[in-house]
């Protein structure tokens, strides 16, 4: 993150935790990673600075709840307040060979967004392909996920290949998420009720066809507190900064003013 950024979630964190406590009930924040290793990379997250941001958790007071419950009780205005979710994204083989355990021994629940059509293969997702070969950049098994998923790792859809949704045509976005839903539910024995869209791409038509697929959630990279007045298909979620002091600004909502550089992104094709 650069410093000016830094340095503005930090100002901006007492008005927003303020304003959270003066809410009548509390929202739902939702935050994210994509692999937990000591290789170097954009998505590699420290192995020692997970750890930390699960201390800052744990010191911010955090309710964490499985996804499901808190978006079933965001509904019901049951929510504890500081209620937060845990999410990784693209099926990373270390986030079940290393963050799951970390977060199994605080008892905390988490959701893996996997592609289904990388699962049972050597494979490299897009942008890891030329990148010098490690392991950080294995992705999970089909026999990896379903042991993590009965170890009680909660298993969601990444679609099939990782596209870029708002630029597919009808046929091709319902194909993308249809079909890994019925993939992974038919490898797991469990429905699965929650897609992650990749890159964050999103618009009206991806989230109606996310619905129209029987997702009961879908989530982005849009910063923010989830309400009851936010739409369950385009949930707000927040990716954790690797630098441990920058969580409690994340959770206090203090990036959330960086949300119209989200709609922006979005808007653009990534690749």
């Amino acid at each position: 993150m650069r410093p000016e950024l830094r340095a503005m979630g930090h100002a901006l964190r007492p008005f927003t935790a303020a304003a959270r406590r003066l809410r009548r009930q509390p929202g739902l924040t939702l935050i994210g990673w994509h692999r937990v290793d000591d290789f170097c990379g954009d998505l590699s997250t420290p192995v020692d600075s997970f750890r930390r941001h699960l201390d800052e958790l744990e010191a911010w007071g955090a309710h964490v709840l499985p996804l499901d419950e808190a978006v079933a009780r965001l509904d019901a205005g049951t929510l504890p307040d500081r209620a937060v979710a845990l999410t990784f994204d693209d099926g990373y083989a270390s986030v079940v060979e290393v963050a799951w355990p970390m977060l199994k021994e605080r008892g905390l629940p988490a959701t893996l967004y996997a592609v289904s059509g990388y699962l049972g293969s050597d494979r490299r997702l897009p942008w890891d392909l030329g990148q010098p070969d490690h392991d950080g950049l294995r992705l999970v098994s089909a026999g990896e996920l379903v042991a993590a998923c009965e170890d009680g790792l909660d298993i969601g859809s990444h679609t099939v290949s990782h596209p870029w949704l708002p630029r597919l045509g009808t046929r091709e976005l319902r194909r993308e998420l249809e079909e890994s839903k019925l993939a992974l539910e038919d490898l797991l024995g469990r429905a699965v009720t929650s897609v992650a869209y990749p890159t964050g791409g999103w618009d009206p038509g991806v989230r109606r066809a996310a619905e129209e697929a029987g997702y009961a959630t879908g989530i982005t990279v849009d910063r923010g507190l989830n309400t009851t007045r936010t739409p369950k298909h385009s949930l707000r979620r927040a990716f954790v900064p690797h630098d441990p002091r920058n969580v409690r600004p994340l959770l206090d909502g203090g990036y959330t003013v960086l949300r119209p550089l989200d709609t922006l992104r979005r808007q653009e094709t990534p690749w």
